[in-house]
């Protein structure tokens, strides 16, 4: 493999009640044992536990939850019986504040709500009334919030490529890390329809991610929504460039080929990427700012 995955995925719940447009595991979607272009095998509780307590091979645990009835009750469960070991974060549906301090007592450190989208009229599209879903851009917002003020901290995801402009995502990230919410960025992976973004252009909302939360910076400059520049010396986009490129997300967490094929250029390096490859990103993200 060109590289191990540093944090063990455990994908909680038998169907998806929600119908997210671009997931594989959406209500409207026949039985799949994907989630985005990874194979979910099955194992029962008991034997992956003991499993995860002989092995400890992993940085982290993650419970990536579908949208169930008992999805809670399950990941406290499990959480509880694996967080003296490993670091644990839960990916989940909003829950209300007591749900939430009841998954912090049971050893959760990260609680992910993932907006996914840039902006409220695509995630109302892909994800809420418009996709058939209960969730609203304002009720996901809340739960960040709470999120925030019960772990000390949030995370969430965002897709790039569906639709959003370069203002719509560089300004969620610049509130996101106003309101202490780390971001997780995804390329569009075309599962159900649709293409992947332009590498190009996910170079350059890496970068910017990066000068974001490592570099403070909150000075970018845009055209018609497309970013044409940004208040960053040559020395801090280097720097960034180094790590810029890789996975983001909690610590230890690489999702090695999560959404890439392989032999493809990788949107997000599992490992870090040689001097070659970080010349390459910078040269492709400069490119597309002079566009």
């Amino acid at each position: 493999m060109a590289a191990m995955p540093t944090t063990a995925y455990i994908m909680l719940g038998e169907r998806c009640r929600s119908n997210c447009s671009f997931c594989t595991q959406r209500r409207e979607n026949p039985h799949s044992d994907r989630l985005s272009r990874v194979v979910w095998p099955e194992y029962g509780e008991r034997e992956l536990i003991d499993a995860l307590h002989h092995d400890r091979i992993f940085a982290r645990v993650c419970l990536q939850t579908l949208d169930y009835d008992g999805m809670v009750e399950d990941s406290i469960r499990i959480a509880g019986q694996l967080s003296d070991i490993y670091p644990v974060s839960v990916s989940m549906v909003p829950v209300d504040e007591d749900d939430m301090r009841r998954l912090k007592d049971a050893g959760v450190e990260y609680l992910s709500i993932a907006l996914d989208a840039a902006n409220p009229e695509i995630f109302t599209r892909i994800k809420g009334k418009g996709a058939g879903n209960r969730f609203t851009w304002e009720g996901h917002w809340r739960a960040l919030r709470t999120s925030v003020e019960v772990f000390g901290k949030g995370n969430t995801h965002l897709i790039v490529g569906l639709g959003e402009s370069d203002e719509d995502i560089i300004g969620v990230m610049l509130e996101l890390r106003d309101m202490g919410v780390q971001t997780a960025l995804f390329a569009y992976t075309p599962v159900n329809w649709g293409n992947p973004p332009d590498i190009r252009r996910y170079r350059v909302i890496q970068l910017a991610r990066y000068l974001i939360y490592d570099s403070g910076i909150s000075d970018f400059h845009f055209r018609d929504g497309k970013l044409t520049g940004f208040e960053a010396g040559g020395d801090a986009v280097e720097s960034a460039a180094r790590k810029a490129f890789m996975t983001s997300g909690c610590p230890g967490c690489n999702r090695p080929f999560y959404n890439e094929r392989p032999g493809k250029e990788l949107y997000n390096y599992p490992f870090v990427p040689d001097m070659k490859i970080v010349e390459k990103g910078v040269s492709d993200a400069m490119d597309y700012i002079a566009l």
